[in-house]
């Protein structure tokens, strides 16, 4: 019998868990596990925490229960990692004991301070670093922690080059992590020495920015012992979650966008223009793990939230039930609103309905998807001086709606490609892993898709209701 055919790994390394998938050379996954949940704390009101401890044990896991899976004398040519940004841990030192805690892109703790800063300092913020400051970004929580802290930490870090430190032993990050840390020159791909002084930290202080998909070590005989892959298996860079994801999605031209529909909306548009002046405000500009692509991305607040707690009290696996009762009939001029509140620091109240009357359980449930399309359009229109977007590619728990994908159809008048549930981060990061082996045949992996087209039944009754939204949330724009 023939040796095992070779794989590389790729892990995602979320808020909530860790995944793994092993991938041969012909793109088709070999195993593929998850970690159990990251415990997160709430240890004060705005406060959001996670232990670093437990987010490499949760990679550990990923990884064993992922390897139980395969032959053991499988070969592993290389591992790359796909890793939220905006979470950041002061190393070797907090308060000078214990163990550092992560403070997650969740934590509102900084936003007083960040809306004490100027006019002119946010400018320069958004100019150089591509990204609106704002709570849960690199700049805003180390400027935070640093105005509190009684010890000055030796070590700034994210989760990136955390686990990456934990694999190999060297800080190394990358452009497409390091954008949320919000202390890089969009520009240069370079450490900004003008935002670390905004921040108060030296250069010295964070790790060494590397290209994604170059390979930068090797896995210590720790680490290998600990996540049970084979010794000395080769490290390549990674990069940011949603790139990771847009390139295991073959999202990498000019006017493809990718929409995630998850807890968290994300939309995240494809550019060949690096230039921070050209995007609107709201939206964020980060590299792209491909060379000479730049994503211009942009997070639709509590969207997936406000639907989920909508959807909260029905019965597990009713989505076709749901979906039918809501297709019974189209959108009336006279229909109920849902004006969601997208920055809601508190996560308290979603939003509200308009209207005196108490709206039914479906026209509650219509309404808010309604909205949560309106939400997709509004970001498409606001974003088209930049970028014109004509590809839309949908993932995530809210493509389990048919309802729900219609609406953003019908509302952008823009075919969806719906592509299949899977961890789409390790799948780009095993991507960038195989690149590094130069393994030619290697391409985005093949699952089943499905296209959502625009009926354009109601178009005209949504335009007039689109106008109306558009004018009864102008007051919660910012």
């Amino acid at each position: 019998m023939p040796p095992p055919a070779a794989v590389v790994i790729g892990l995602d390394a979320g808020t909530t868990s860790i995944k793994m998938v092993a991938v041969n050379a012909e793109g088709v996954i070999q195993a593929s596990a998850c970690s159990d949940p990251i415990p997160t704390q709430i240890p004060s009101p705005g406060a959001s925490v996670q232990q670093p401890s437990a987010i490499w044990s949760a990679l550990a896991t990923a990884c064993q229960r992922g390897m139980s899976a395969l032959d053991r004398s499988t070969p592993v040519a290389a591992l790359a990692l796909a890793a939220q940004s905006g979470s950041v841990i002061a190393m070797e030192g907090l308060d000078g004991e214990g163990e550092a805690s992560l403070i997650t892109w969740m934590d509102t703790r900084s936003r007083e301070l960040v809306h004490s800063w100027d006019s002119g300092t946010q400018a320069i913020i958004k100019t150089l670093s591509g990204w609106a400051p704002s709570p849960g970004l690199g700049l805003s929580t180390i400027s935070w922690f640093r105005a509190g802290a009684t010890v000055e930490p030796r070590r700034w870090a994210a989760v990136d080059d955390f686990l990456i430190h934990e694999l190999t032993g060297s800080w190394i990050t990358n452009p497409s992590n390091a954008a949320g840390m919000q202390l890089m020159d969009m520009s240069s791909l370079e450490w900004s020495a003008e935002l670390c002084e905004i921040a108060g930290v030296e250069i010295s202080m964070l790790s060494v920015l590397s290209p994604s998909g170059k390979q930068v070590g090797h896995l210590t005989s720790v680490a290998a012992e600990t996540t049970q892959l084979p010794q000395a298996t080769p490290v390549v860079i990674g990069g940011h979650d949603q790139s990771c994801a847009a390139l295991g999605l073959g999202i990498t031209t000019p006017g493809s966008a990718l929409l995630s529909l998850g807890t968290a909306w994300v939309l995240t548009m494809i550019t060949d223009r690096a230039d921070a002046t050209d995007v609107p405000n709201s939206f964020n500009l980060s590299p792209h793990v491909v060379p000479d692509r730049w994503s211009i991305s942009k997070n639709l607040g509590g969207l997936g939230a406000a639907l989920a707690s909508e959807i909260a009290g029905e019965q597990p696996g009713r989505t076709t039930e749901l979906d039918t009762e809501l297709d019974r009939s189209g959108p009336k001029i006279d229909d109920p609103y849902f004006l969601p509140a997208l920055h809601n620091a508190d996560r308290i109240g979603w939003g509200q309905f308009t209207g005196p009357a108490t709206p039914s359980r479906v026209e509650r449930l219509r309404a808010v998807m309604e909205a949560c399309a309106f939400e997709v359009r509004l970001a498409l229109e606001q974003a088209s001086p930049s970028v014109l977007v004509h590809e839309l590619t949908v993932v995530g728990g809210g493509t389990n709606s048919r309802y729900l994908t219609q609406q953003i159809a019908e509302a952008t008048g823009m075919p969806l490609v719906i592509r299949s549930e899977a961890s789409r981060p390790a799948l780009g990061a095993a991507m960038l892993a195989a690149g590094s082996r130069d393994w030619p045949t290697f391409n985005s992996p093949k699952t089943p898709t499905a296209t959502i087209l625009p009926s354009l039944r109601y178009s005209a009754t949504m335009d007039k209701r689109y106008a109306e939204y558009r004018r009864l949330t102008s007051g919660d724009r910012r």
